[in-house]
């Protein structure tokens, strides 16, 4: 089976100031593409089928948080309540982007998904906590087992109480609880970090959300649907950044906006359709980060259905089902504006390099 990796899938030793290294933007945007073919062809053959319909309903619900309105789920008991240590494993954020060799990678998986199948897809200068990980091309499957996928575990264990807690609300509207869900998914503690941007679709469960470290070096960006916490194969999954300084080689990275010293992030939009009204609604999916003066991002599918997605810091996520159209799925659009209505970037349709 040919190995599959998430669209997002990038990670980074912290670090205060790391220069960028040079990007072949040609060749990253075209690594990307194909590494979304991988994981879509895997989703219709997996369990995990039906994925292509995600789109049945849904509506933008942006949940932006200044810094000083940080959600934190509760005091230091609690926290304590919520989370355990594992045995010979640093806890803490602060192990995140931490190098791990391949065996590591799978046996920390193992620890928290039991099911998850060896040896893991390769990547571009190995794993870190933080990464996503998924089966490789010498992994047996057979008939009925299911696609796992997992974020590289840091040691920051939920407890039984934790678990029983999310799976009563499995896909919460409180930004807290999402923290805790995407702590679960990572064992990594993020209940303290600040939301940057979040949508969430109404009717089909699932949420997108970006947060950043109370430091501001590291990142996280979190998909939560109804199996995120069993590590069922999502849309875009749940991974860790150093905003920073990017890995060459790892989507997601785009040239940086004229003037800016950092590089652009965008997944790439994941768009479905569904017939409606005798027309298509399409529903498009991602995150990213573009120049810190951007204010919105438009998106436009066709020349009546458009919306405006709020920007936090640079920071974005959309999770956007247009109005019945006859617009193609070529015919998609995104573009970044700052408060003035100038042009800060165009996400889609995609830009030479």
């Amino acid at each position: 089976m040919e190995d599959v990796r998430e669209v997002g899938a990038e990670l980074h030793r912290l670090a205060d100031a790391e220069q960028f290294d040079p990007l072949d933007t040609a060749r990253l945007l075209d690594r990307g593409r194909r590494g979304r073919r991988r994981r879509r062809m895997l989703a219709v053959g997996g369990t995990v089928a039906g994925l292509a319909a995600i789109a049945a309903t849904a509506a933008l619900l942006p949940n932006q948080l200044r810094a000083n309105d940080a959600p934190v789920a509760g005091d230091q008991q609690q926290q304590e309540a919520y989370f355990a240590p594992v045995q010979g494993i640093p806890r803490g954020d602060d192990v995140v982007g931490a190098p791990v060799t391949n065996a590591e990678a799978l046996r920390r998986c193992r620890l928290r998904l039991p099911d998850m199948k060896g040896p893991l897809a390769d990547t571009v200068g190995g794993y870190r906590i933080g990464d996503q990980a998924s089966i490789g091309k010498g992994a047996k499957i057979k008939v009925g087992d299911k696609m796992l996928l997992c974020t590289v575990p840091g040691a920051d264990k939920p407890t039984a109480a934790l678990m029983a807690k999310l799976r009563k609300d499995p896909v919460p509207t409180d930004p807290a609880i999402q923290l805790l869900n995407c702590s679960a998914q990572t064992w990594v503690d993020v209940t303290k970090w600040r939301i940057v941007a979040s949508a969430r679709s109404k009717i089909w469960p699932s949420v997108l959300l970006t947060a950043v470290s109370p430091n501001g070096r590291t990142a996280i960006a979190c998909e939560i649907e109804k199996n995120s916490l069993d590590g069922g194969m999502v849309m875009r999954g749940t991974t860790f950044l150093n905003p920073d300084s990017v890995r060459q080689g790892h989507d997601p990275i785009l040239t940086p906006a004229k003037g800016s010293q950092r590089a652009d992030l965008y997944t790439g939009r994941d768009l479905s359709g569904r017939e409606c009204s005798g027309k298509l609604c399409w529903e498009a999916r991602a995150w990213g980060r573009v120049a810190s003066t951007a204010t919105r991002i438009h998106l436009q599918m066709g020349p009546s259905a458009a919306t405006d997605i709020p920007v936090t810091d640079g920071w974005f996520a959309y999770l956007w089902l247009s109005p019945p159209t006859t617009a193609k799925a070529t015919d998609f659009k995104a573009t970044a504006y700052d408060k003035d209505g100038r042009v800060v970037k165009i996400l889609e349709p995609r830009q030479p390099a």
